[in-house]
């Protein structure tokens, strides 16, 4: 009996030690380098330190490009982990429970500026204390067409 509780009570202190993570896939993001500026087109947090995980987090997009970019109310986020970033996956029911969330239907006129709030909740995740970053990428409007992503670094205590 006395064996049976000190294993209960190991297991209940390696259960309680275990520091919860979010999932991220296996592999680090190709672009460990991401900045918060790239080609004229920004991005600026409102806030980047957080008492506790976020429900949303606030944003200010900047093109200063030349050119008229396309871009949608999604983000998605990275975390640091030992030196690298990694892209946190959440299920794909998210967009089906929040039409609006997605990566195209709004343009960012060259000279002009727009804040937009992205919903941690609406994603379905929850930001552990650590260093993650806000990622956002815009779609050229005319050809050549192609992709610009830029990050904004923000810290979980």
């Amino acid at each position: 009996m006395k064996r049976l509780l000190i294993l209960l009570f190991t297991l209940l202190l390696v259960a309680c030690s275990a520091e919860a993570e979010v999932p991220v896939l296996p592999d680090p993001s190709p672009d460990q380098n991401m900045q918060a500026s790239s080609a004229g087109l920004s991005i600026e947090l409102l806030e980047s330190t957080f008492d506790g995980p976020p429900s949303v987090i606030e944003t200010v997009l900047h093109n200063d490009s030349g050119k008229d970019y396309g871009l949608g109310d999604y983000y998605h986020i990275e975390i640091n982990k030992e030196g690298k970033w990694y892209m946190i996956i959440h299920s794909d029911a998210v967009f089906l429970n929040n039409p609006n969330l997605k990566d195209y239907g709004a343009v960012l006129a060259n000279g002009h500026e727009i804040r937009q709030v992205f919903s941690i909740d609406d994603v379905g995740i929850t930001l552990v204390p650590g260093d993650y970053r806000l990622v956002k990428t815009f779609m050229s409007d005319s050809s050549p067409f192609h992709e610009i992503s830029v990050a904004a670094p923000l810290t979980v205590e």
